[in-house]
């Protein structure tokens, strides 16, 4: 669902990490219906390491977090900005965290904790354009 996400908005492209995440299977073709074959997927060995080589290009890694300062509604960022999405249980790792320029956070109200990882990622995919 991610990959369909990304696909249909305006972001340039996905970028995974070869461990820790779901392979590109077959159940995940079919989940993307079809547009895993459409989106630009980056993969990567290091997730930290990658993102400190965007970050020395003067790219904003920006990583969500339930306890961070900004809203999402409150950043506009200048240039290229990588969101860093992290699992739903442990969230982003210490190590990935500490490649990150900013935090954000999406406002949760009614005692809703966080997030389903694929409906925070359309989010920041759309968030510009509407």
């Amino acid at each position: 669902m991610i990959i369909r996400s990304v696909c249909a908005s305006p972001i340039d492209g996905l970028l995974l990490p070869i461990k820790g995440c779901a392979p590109l299977s077959p159940l995940v073709i079919k989940a993307s219906a079809g547009t895993l074959f459409k989106t630009t997927i980056l993969r990567c060995e290091s997730l930290p390491q990658t993102l400190t080589d965007f970050a020395a290009q003067n790219t904003d890694v920006c990583v969500l977090k339930g306890d961070a300062q900004t809203v999402i509604g409150d950043y506009n960022p200048k240039g290229s900005v990588i969101y860093v999405l992290g699992n739903e249980t442990e969230g982003v790792s210490t190590e990935v965290e500490k490649t990150a320029s900013t935090a954000i956070k999406i406002p949760m109200y009614n005692g809703v904790e966080s997030l389903n990882v694929a409906v925070t990622a359309a989010l920041l995919a759309f968030r510009h354009t509407i």
